[in-house]
């Protein structure tokens, strides 16, 4: 499953939305969050994996920053949680797409961000969902 909206990959540690997206003795087995939004909300610092979380990000996506992922997964480590993440150099936000790279000024309320695909984070993130779903569902 691809989560296009990483946020739902993050909040679904909630119990609440966890019982709503899985059946009564049912939980999730792996989550991947591409170019998630890991700087809003309370819930970061506090964040606990209720399963194996893959984080996928580009290094220059000014819509969704990577930094505060890379802080994320490195505290979630520390602490023991399986997250791992991937930083792709030169990749913008949505660079598992085929679009040319774009400003979009009127993007966080008219700051601007830029989005684009770029072809080695796009091939790369098909191998690194693969070998991660590989990996944990079985």
């Amino acid at each position: 499953m691809r989560v296009r909206d990483a946020r739902a990959a993050t909040y679904a540690r909630r119990r609440r939305l966890r019982g709503a997206a899985a059946p009564r003795g049912h939980a999730f087995a792996a989550a991947i969050a591409f170019y998630p939004e890991c700087a809003a909300g309370a819930w970061v610092r506090g964040y606990r994996a209720i399963a194996p979380l893959l984080i996928l990000a580009g290094e220059l996506d000014d819509w969704t920053p990577a930094a505060p992922c890379q802080r994320l997964a490195d505290r979630a480590r520390a602490d023991g949680q399986p997250v791992s993440i991937v930083v792709y150099p030169r990749a913008y936000h949505s660079f598992d797409s085929y679009a040319p790279v774009t400003r979009i000024p009127e993007a966080l309320q008219g700051r601007g961000a830029t989005i684009g695909g770029d072809n080695a984070a796009r091939e790369d993130s098909i191998t690194q969902v693969e070998t991660f779903l590989a990996r944990y569902l079985r």
